[in-house]
């Protein structure tokens, strides 16, 4: 109650302030006022602080940075947070100035930490005064912050947690929605960085299973598939740390409410999930764990499962199980198992019905033949095998002659129609490194694939064994789409360049690559038969047609050669007569002279 009490009279006579201020009749403002480069100078307050020879440049700043601030704009002034009498003449008379007993608003000075959320809430939690300003704004910070971990440990005694000036600033305060404002989305990172990536002010706090709090957070969520849409495509609806932890509130997302979480924006994989047999899997996980104590996975793994090396797994969160929190990468079907030996079998050497009924031209089949082993034995030389193999070979196809085209400043990017499936496809990595922004060190972290928690034999009876199968289920279906769309594609580049027309066919090779981007969200249903099926059968289909219409295509284009070929033939042919039949006449006419 001291909280909400403290500033009660402090509240009304600052409002009472505020709006005198806001009525009065506004001055002419100076050139340096309407350029924003000091704040008016008509208080004792900014009259005294702006004299250079009281004050060095430490405090002239303030002055300085309060002229932008954005409660300058709506009249407010230094007396109306810190109190005392603002009559300009008495600029030189700091103890009348600072009066504490000054009836219309007493001096407060630079509150406590535990007072500060009940100054700024003295206004910005009062709806009849805001409204005056921004009539849609929140009114319930201070009441969220009082929830928050921040505020439950200032409310404890720890000063040394963040406040509203944390945050926001102090006399250069802007709207959240000024690019400059260390709140706006592409400035939150770095203002959490700034405590929360500061080992020595973040010893001893812990998380909720008592490990130290991590301050990696900041390089991990930069290196992520939401950092880099932040900071690179500088797209800011992407998710940065208040979009997952709450602002005002911030605590972060407990392990049964990340799908909740992540569901803002990925509602349909976290429907799909819900309604998984993964959900009843991880939460039967989470209580083996809970029992396992520190030995954790290796409670019941041996030493020769992968799952006994999992000593980070203490619990099985939902999303950020598979795709981690800070650093989520972008999902790729890399994060499936067993994979082939390279990535290139995905769009190669896929497997099926429809597939097979159509070949690879056997030139081009050759071609890639050559070009696959070729790149197997710089990869042996190397000493690369297994994950490492196969992240090395990803790499190489961004290279390769076939699939890239040169550039303007004698580079090479990847070609139009090898970009579009590469990334939609989600060619990607078994690893990922992470770079320190101020040391420049690198770290190489392994994605969370389906084998990494589940056994290749059946050690904790029916179902944990399963997961494998049907992992490995879903990534031949994913293959066999992916090269039944590729090798159509590839059919139909072929036409094209030949000069024969394949938009129609262009149609199907679309709704192929629509069917087998939907298998991406569908996997998180777990489930082979359904859903996935459906649409990978519509997948195939359309990938069929595509693959009818390319074979049709290349064989339009030989038509074409082989008539150009003959008609080639009958105009050397009629040449060869023409220059006989010339000759003839020739010979002739020179007979007819010498008669």
């Amino acid at each position: 109650m001291k909280r909400t009490t403290m500033f009660t009279g402090v509240t009304f006579v600052g409002m009472a302030t505020f709006a005198m201020a806001l009525s009065a009749q506004p001055q002419e403002a100076t050139e340096a006022e309407a350029q924003g480069e000091v704040a008016s100078p008509d208080t004792s307050c900014i009259a005294c602080h702006s004299d250079a020879d009281l004050f060095d440049e430490d405090f002239l700043h303030i002055v300085t940075d309060f002229g932008e601030d954005i409660h300058v704009a709506a009249g407010i002034s230094c007396h109306d947070c810190h109190g005392g009498n603002p009559d300009p003449a008495l600029f030189e008379d700091y103890v009348e100035a600072k009066d504490e007993e000054f009836a219309d608003n007493p001096y407060r000075g630079i509150p406590d930490a535990i007072d500060q959320p009940a100054m700024c809430g003295g206004c910005h939690s009062d709806a009849a005064y805001m409204r005056r300003f921004a009539p849609a704004e929140r009114v319930d910070q201070e009441a969220e912050y009082w929830t928050s971990r921040h505020g439950i440990a200032l409310a404890a005694g720890d000063e040394d947690v963040a406040r509203c000036s944390s945050c926001h600033g102090v006399h250069g305060i802007r709207s959240p929605d000024d690019p400059d404002s260390p709140v706006y989305p592409t400035q939150v990172a770095a203002t959490c960085q700034e405590c929360h990536g500061d080992e020595q002010r973040m010893a001893g706090y812990q998380l909720a299973d008592g490990r130290p709090l991590p301050t990696d957070q900041y390089e991990r969520w930069r290196s992520s598939v939401h950092g880099s849409a932040l900071n690179v495509r500088q797209d800011i609806s992407a998710p940065t740390c208040n979009d997952c932890h709450g602002n005002h509130g911030a605590a972060p997302p407990g392990g049964d409410s990340v799908s909740y979480v992540c569901g803002q924006c990925h509602g349909r994989e976290a429907e799909l999930f819900r309604n998984s047999p993964k959900f009843e899997g991880f939460e039967e996980h989470s209580e083996f764990l809970l029992d396992a104590g520190e030995e954790g996975c290796a409670a019941c793994h041996d030493d020769e499962e992968p799952q006994s090396q999992l000593t980070d797994t203490h619990g099985f969160s939902e999303c950020a199980t598979c795709h981690g929190n800070h650093d989520v990468m972008r999902p790729t079907v890399a994060m499936l198992s067993p994979l082939p030996g390279t990535p290139c079998a995905l769009c190669h050497e896929g497997a099926g019905a429809v597939v097979g009924e159509v070949h690879e031209v056997g030139e081009r089949e050759a071609h890639y033949e050559e070009t696959r082993d070729g790149l197997l034995a710089g990869a042996t030389d190397l000493g690369l095998q297994g994950d490492a193999r196969f992240d090395w070979f990803v790499d190489r196809a961004m290279e390769l002659e076939h699939h890239t085209v040169p550039t303007a400043d004698d580079g090479v990017a990847a070609r139009p129609e090898f970009a579009r499936l590469f990334e939609k496809f989600r060619i990607g990595k078994t690893s990922y490194t992470v770079t320190d922004p101020d040391t420049g060190e690198t770290q190489t972290h392994q994605i969370i694939r389906c084998n990494s928690c589940h056994a290749s034999e059946r050690i904790l009876g029916e179902g944990y064994a399963v997961g494998r199968e049907v992992a490995g289920a879903m990534l031949d279906r994913m293959r066999e789409l992916t090269t039944g769309v590729a090798r159509a594609e590839r059919s139909l580049l072929a036409a094209r360049r030949g000069g024969v027309e394949t938009r129609l066919a262009q149609e199907a090779i679309d709704q192929a690559v629509d069917a087998r981007i939907s298998l991406d969200a569908l996997v998180h249903g777990f489930e082979v038969d359904g859903d996935f099926a459906t649409r990978h059968a519509e997948g195939m289909e359309h990938a069929g047609a595509a693959l009818l219409a390319g074979q049709q295509a290349l064989e339009e284009l030989d038509s074409r050669h082989r008539g150009l070929y003959w008609a080639l033939l009958v105009i050397a042919l009629f040449l060869l007569a023409l220059g006989l039949k010339i000759r003839d006449l020739s010979a002739h006419a020179e007979r007819g002279r010498n008669g």
